[in-house]
């Protein structure tokens, strides 16, 4: 038997920004359905480091602007939801580690005056001597100097588990090879899901990558000025045993941008990952797998010669960070959401912003509709539900064991 539902907003991405916009607007009196084509948080927020930054790019560049200073009021949102005394709830969120460190390999990079002098950090870093040095710097033949950060990392499968958790019903599958989505002048018009149809009073893209097909499909019923770019990333993993190396810290190099951003993150048998970004990961697109990882090495051993490398499980893994587009696919500097009839179309840019694209949906919403009904759908049990994604390193574990 068919059933057709009204509904407030229709969510179509289960990462970040989709499952955060559920558990908000919810909160706030939508009815909301989220639809998710593979795992929930299975893109690109189960890919990232999962650091919560607030501006340290930006910093490192000099260049700041007013629209970029909001990002340093971040990790102080993301604690006071993870303390419970923000929307979402994120009490049940690991944290990896409540600061991050910067340091360089010798001498300072000549950009760090900036740095220094930046508002947007002043006061949120302070530097260390010798006897507070993390343990993987804390060697007599480490000459550089060592910097706190008031920054955070979470872990993210716990974070999309949290965010998930309350709304378990409302998180759909959609299908592309059995499901329909009917568009008109106005946005999406309904959801087919088998014997359910859902007719939304809005719709938001939150889908990183997955808004390419979205708009594509939209925009053969409405003008869309909007446009997705990808920059990619060939991001490093090196697997080990040793708990001394957890380890969550910038180096500075001679450029504007971090040298090498590494991340610590637990495997179920209890073994670690470092998971290495920054200029290597950038710089290493044009490279395949055995020449980043050899890139990796030679890295790691100039910026910690007394490191052993013997014994490392070393994999590689590509990322596209999907954005909105910029002129000569520069880096966004914000949260983006932009209206088109009853469509939204958002990217949180990065994972440390997803509470301003809350607010910036929510402010659009404030102003144009639709206003929220204060009742929440009741969807068919036979429905398939989306569950949440494992980060890829866990494949480091399984293929070590084979």
């Amino acid at each position: 038997m068919s059933h057709t539902q009204d509904i407030d907003i229709a969510i179509f991405g289960g990462g970040v920004a989709g499952l955060w916009l559920v558990n908000v607007l919810r909160g706030a009196g939508y009815s909301c359905v989220l639809l998710e084509t593979d795992t929930l948080g299975g893109g690109q927020t189960l890919l990232s480091q999962g650091i919560i930054h607030g501006g340290l790019k930006y910093a490192l560049g000099g260049a700041l602007s007013s629209e970029a200073e909001a990002i340093a009021g971040m990790p102080d949102r993301w604690r006071q939801c993870l303390q419970g005394n923000g929307e979402p709830d994120l009490r049940d969120v690991r944290v990896l580690s409540d600061t991050q460190h910067l340091f360089s390999a010798g001498s300072m990079a000549s950009g760090i005056s900036s740095f220094f002098a930046s508002r947007m950090l002043r006061g949120r870093i302070r530097k260390l001597k010798r006897p507070d040095y993390p343990g993987t710097l804390d060697h007599p033949d480490f000459r550089g100097r060592v910097y706190r950060l008031d920054d955070l990392v979470v872990e993210t499968e716990s974070l999309v588990e949290a965010l998930a958790h309350p709304h378990r019903d409302l998180l759909l599958r959609f299908d592309p090879s059995r499901h329909r989505l009917r568009w008109n002048e106005q946005g999406l018009a309904s959801i087919e899901l088998g014997a359910t149809t859902l007719r939304p009073h809005a719709t938001m893209l939150a889908a990183g990558a997955g808004n390419e097909q979205l708009l594509e499909q939209a925009g053969a019923h409405i003008t869309l000025p909007v446009e997705s770019q990808r920059r990619p990333l060939h991001m490093v993993l090196m697997r080990h045993q040793r708990e001394d190396l957890r380890f969550y810290a910038h180096c500075l190099g001679a450029s504007n941008k971090p040298r090498l951003t590494i991340t610590t993150h637990d495997l179920p048998d209890g073994s670690l990952v470092w998971y290495l970004g920054g200029d290597l990961a950038e710089r290493g697109v044009e490279r395949d797998e055995a020449e980043q990882i050899h890139a990796a090495k030679q890295e790691l051993g100039d910026i910690f010669p007394w490191l052993d490398l013997a014994g490392m499980q070393f994999a590689t893994l590509r990322v596209d960070r999907a954005e909105p587009r910029q002129k000569s696919l520069a880096k966004p500097d914000n949260a983006h959401v932009e209206r088109h009839g009853n469509l939204l179309v958002t990217w949180p840019t990065k994972l440390t912003l997803a509470p301003d694209l809350c607010d910036r949906v929510q402010t659009l919403l404030a102003e144009q509709g639709p206003a929220p009904s204060g009742t929440q759908p009741e969807l068919d049990a036979s429905l398939d539900r989306a569950v949440p994604g494992t980060p890829w390193w866990y494949r480091m574990q399984e293929r070590a064991n084979d």
